[in-house]
């Protein structure tokens, strides 16, 4: 299985902690109440937390399924064996009945040592 990078999880964490930050900050040289700011903002910081844990792809023997970044299968294919399946430092490719069909997954959004075990799997 290979997991999200931590960028995305950080960058969501980092901007609830600023929106927190900021809209207490407000509520306190401000009359107007920005509660409404900080629950958004402490949304997004539960999403960053949430978005640490989700895995991007999970390869098997038979095939492999992307999720999106809520954790929900996104895409599956089959492929009958490792043959068939290729990757390179960009993309994943799956080799069906003759036609190749890139993967639509991203390396810079997988874990660094998640994607060099898979290519070292292919």
């Amino acid at each position: 299985m290979a997991y999200y990078n931590k960028t995305p999880g950080v960058l969501f964490l980092a901007g609830g902690m600023v929106g927190t930050a900021y809209s207490l900050w407000s509520a306190t040289q401000v009359s107007i109440s920005l509660l409404p700011l900080a629950g958004l903002a402490i949304g997004f910081f539960g999403f960053g937390c949430y978005c640490l844990q989700r895995p991007y792809f999970l390869l098997e023997a038979h095939q492999l399924t992307v999720y999106n970044l809520l954790g929900m299968e996104k895409k599956r294919y089959t492929f009958e064996s490792w043959e068939f399946v290729k990757a390179d430092s960009r993309r994943i490719y799956i080799d069906d009945n003759g036609i190749t069909k890139k993967v639509p997954v991203a390396p810079w959004l997988v874990k660094r040592d998640d994607w060099a075990a898979m290519r070292s799997l292919l």
